[in-house]
């Protein structure tokens, strides 16, 4: 590292620190967008830049973080236009008040129970007559990821979000749909979509005050992400691959691949601007979720969002560039620049919204938003289907919460 590293790598903390406390006096919480972005990134960027340069894994290019120096006050300036201009209105009393006693939770768990049991039916009726085994990408892709399958998957994310919420001693068995609801995840195989509620239910606990910000609470997510790695890995070694695997090598398989998984967005955009960017731009990646939408309707091709350009980082190959890197390799220096501000937006919007509605359903959107941005140092996460379609999920269960079977719907208010 020389001294200009060094210099980058402080100025990038130091602007991470303001940017932070002047986001959290403004909104009056730690959780907000800004927030949930930069501040994993902080932690990750760590890890990336301890662990780059040993055990073989590639040199660090610090001109990598250039794109975050100036990507994250712009995704400020929307916070900081709809902050001061609700500042004074828009106040966050008692811990972060949630209104949930709308919310019928005895119609809820039986709609919960139904959907895991078809899951899990399912996923036995498949196992028996799939080509594909369990554990595998393709068998997942045709357990859960279209069709109506795919669309009651994602009406779990935000189920699982609202459990964890709600979940406490004397509802010691919203533990059993949560883990149910993670095993279909965990079969559908990408683990983006088991954290990412996970993170946004544990976030909305915090800003509730169901839940205290301590060290130890660090540690058992550590331990889960580690656990999600080992069951899915495994799963991977035994069923999908079919290999014959000694304990020693599935622990150092999982252990080198959860490094990889950790720094593959910030080294992968860290090399992939070393090698003066390997991708052609593709704006409609960025807009994947949208285009699909109008695809479908007109009849044409969808747009695959998948980087096709494979990184190698010592560890295995990378396809992520985390969140400005995508955007950045994706666009021009306009489009950046109004991506990033849209998508600040967007987020800021919903978190006013939020606030001013105190509404549970509100708030799973909001803080399923936050666990995608928590992801920002793996990849972007606003481009796919789940970002639009969650907030629809999470309005069928409202209209389910207010559904009168002898005199209709009542009540219709967010």
């Amino acid at each position: 590292m020389t001294l200009m590293d060094f210099i980058a790598v402080v100025a990038i903390y130091v602007e991470i620190a303001v940017l932070a406390v002047v986001d959290t006096k403004l909104w009056r919480t730690v959780y907000t967008p800004l927030n949930m972005l930069m501040l994993p990134y902080a932690l990750m960027l760590m890890v990336s830049l301890i662990v780059c340069g040993n055990w073989g894994i590639v040199e660090f290019y610090y001109p990598s973080l250039t794109v975050w120096m100036v990507g994250l006050p712009l995704f400020a300036i929307p916070s900081y236009i709809l902050g001061i201009g609700f500042h004074k209105s828009l106040l966050i009393e008692d811990g972060g008040r949630i209104d949930d006693e709308g919310m019928n939770m005895k119609r809820l768990n039986v709609i919960t129970i139904i959907l895991i049991t078809l899951f899990l039916l399912r996923f036995f009726m498949l196992a028996r007559s799939s080509q594909h085994l369990p554990g595998s990408e393709d068998f997942g892709e045709e357990y859960a990821g279209w069709g109506l399958w795919g669309h009651l998957h994602r009406l779990l994310h935000a189920l699982c979000i609202i459990y964890i919420y709600k979940y406490d001693r004397k509802h010691w068995y919203y533990m059993l749909f949560i883990v149910g609801m993670m095993f279909v995840t965990v079969m559908y195989g990408v683990k983006s979509w088991i954290l990412i509620p996970t993170m946004g239910g544990v976030c909305m606990r915090l800003f509730a005050g169901k839940l205290k910000l301590k060290l130890s609470l660090f540690l058992k997510i550590g331990i889960f992400a580690f656990v999600v790695f080992f069951v899915t890995y495994s799963l991977t070694l035994y069923l999908g691959k079919e290999v014959a695997a000694t304990y020693d090598v599935v622990f150092e398989y999982i252990c080198k691949t959860f490094v990889h998984y950790v720094i593959s967005g910030i080294v992968g955009w860290s090399q992939d601007l070393q090698m003066g960017i390997l991708e052609p731009p593709r704006f409609e990646t960025l807009i994947t979720g949208i285009a699909n939408i109008y695809n479908a309707v007109a009849g044409n091709e969808y747009v695959d969002p998948t980087n096709p350009f494979f990184i190698h980082n010592g560890v295995n190959g990378s396809n992520v560039r985390a969140f400005f890197g995508t955007i950045y390799v994706n666009s021009s220096i306009v489009q950046f620049v109004l991506v990033v501000l849209a998508v600040s937006a967007v987020h800021y919007l919903v978190k006013l919204w939020a606030i001013a509605s105190r509404s549970i359903y509100v708030n799973v959107v909001y803080f399923f938003y936050c666990g995608m941005l928590m992801m920002g140092w793996f990849e972007i996460y606003f481009y796919h289907l789940q970002f639009l379609e969650v907030p629809l999920m999470v309005f069928f269960v409202y209209l389910m919460m207010k559904v009168d079977f002898k005199n209709g719907l009542k009540d219709i208010k967010l």
